[in-house]
């Protein structure tokens, strides 16, 4: 959404707001558009009204945890970690079988180094019976799990990812590059060719693995495929200087 699209439904939004009263029993359903507007703002980089939409999605509703969720995620993207960990806290709270929100906690606190307090996000997140995208939690407490060292966890935590999702990239490209980095090439090459059909949306470490495990596998053909992919796609990347310096 360009800027100028992105400020008309700003102005239109609070134009409509002064223009007419709220009935409280609108309250929740402000508070969700809100937040979920935040959201949107967040995904294209404006955050300034991200933040402002996610604040009055608190203001309007002080008990609605998606609006704190919806901030937290925005302050986290600000780098103001304090504030984002304070609103994850009081989303969960307020609605503590929340599984998103449970995940999204989880995985602020992996990238802020306490990967040990994750886990048990995951585990309330992958709890929720309800909650309908159980194969992300999986990979992020794998990832969390492989910060910590603990290798076979993770790999049991990306194996259940594929119980309930068999086709998920992200799971399958975790497992290639975890059993790389172990030395299992033939497993590796196992979840690696699993995904041809969705090559074009490989990034280059993703293709660079790719290229490492057909060296190894001695397939010439693939492996100038995949370097061709490369460097076609990304020719700025770290990865294709390494491939074209030969390291």
């Amino acid at each position: 959404m360009k800027r100028w699209q992105m400020c008309l439904v700003g102005c239109l939004m609070a134009s409509s707001l002064n223009a007419f009263a709220i009935a409280a029993d609108a309250v929740p359903e402000l508070a969700q558009i809100r937040a979920q507007l935040a959201v949107e703002y967040a995904k294209v980089g404006s955050y300034r009204y991200a933040l402002d939409a996610a604040n009055e999605a608190v203001k309007v509703a002080p008990d609605y945890a998606e609006g704190f969720l919806s901030r937290a995620w925005v302050y986290s993207l600000l780098g103001m970690n304090a504030e984002a960990d304070k609103d994850y806290r009081e989303a969960l709270r307020l609605d503590p079988n929340n599984a998103s929100g449970n995940n999204n906690y989880g995985l602020f606190l992996c990238d802020q180094g306490r990967a040990a307090d994750s886990l048990v996000y995951f585990q309330r997140a992958l709890g929720n019976p309800l909650y309908t995208t159980p194969a992300m939690a999986w990979v992020n407490m794998a990832r969390c799990n492989l910060k910590l060292g603990h290798r076979s966890e993770a790999n049991d935590n990306l194996l259940s990812a594929l119980a309930v999702k068999p086709d998920y990239v992200p799971a399958l490209l975790a497992l290639a590059s975890l059993h790389l980095e172990l030395g299992n090439v033939k497993l590796a090459s196992f979840y690696y060719d699993r995904l041809t059909g969705t090559m074009d949306s490989l990034g280059p470490e993703d293709l660079m693995t790719g290229i490492r495990l057909a060296r190894l596998s001695g397939n010439r053909v693939r492996e100038e495929a995949l370097a061709a992919r490369l460097k076609g796609r990304y020719p700025d990347s770290r990865q294709t200087q390494q491939l074209l310096s030969g390291t």
